[in-house]
């Protein structure tokens, strides 16, 4: 219905924003890492789907097209809904997604709160194929999201965490390492 949306940041909300278009407010779910770059009264623009069930009508968008198509891909796969793509998507990533599906790892999807064994296997076995890994990203897939699981468990906020292990330095190897530079970090 909708496939990209540009307008004022009306509002924001953890997952949540209201973006004014020519005075009307969208709200749309996206992710906490873009949601996080997002300024009130600043421009944005979204790559949307349009979610339609019985009782709702709900937006989803994302910063890329790319995001977009993963996004919409994850919500083919059956047990995987706009909401639990949406967090599987903020947790992992698009370049975590496309490596475990491309390795066939569905324990680095099970990872994810929500997603268990039986629909990580779905994932991977139904978005095999459909989904195109480059191998200079595969290093720090796993990890990353070792690291982020780990740094929920201490109570930090998903957005914080998102944008920490986005800005890692490519010198930084090994979960460990990871989580002590973030927890460096996050503090400040």
């Amino acid at each position: 219905m909708f496939g990209h949306i540009t307008g004022n940041i009306f509002d924001l909300k953890s997952t949540k924003a209201i973006v004014n278009v020519h005075g009307m407010g969208f709200i749309i779910n996206s992710t906490p890492s873009y949601l996080s770059k997002l300024r009130l009264n600043s421009e944005a623009s979204f790559w949307t789907h349009t979610a339609v069930r019985e009782n709702s009508l709900d937006l989803y968008g994302f910063e890329t097209e790319e995001e977009l198509r993963v996004f919409e891909l994850l919500i083919t796969v059956s047990g995987v809904g706009p909401k639990s793509g949406l967090a599987i998507l903020s947790v992992a990533g698009v370049k975590s997604i496309t490596e475990a599906v491309a390795t066939n790892n569905t324990s680095a999807l099970t990872k994810i709160s929500g997603i268990g064994k039986k629909t990580a296997e779905k994932i991977v076995l139904e978005l095999n194929g459909k989904l195109v890994s480059s191998d200079k990203d595969r290093a720090r897939t796993n990890e990353d999201i070792d690291v982020f699981e780990a740094l929920k468990s201490l109570g930090y906020r998903d957005r914080d965490i998102q944008e920490i292990i986005k800005n890692l330095p490519k010198e930084i190897t090994g979960t460990n390492e990871k989580i002590k530079y973030a927890l460096k970090n996050l503090g400040k």
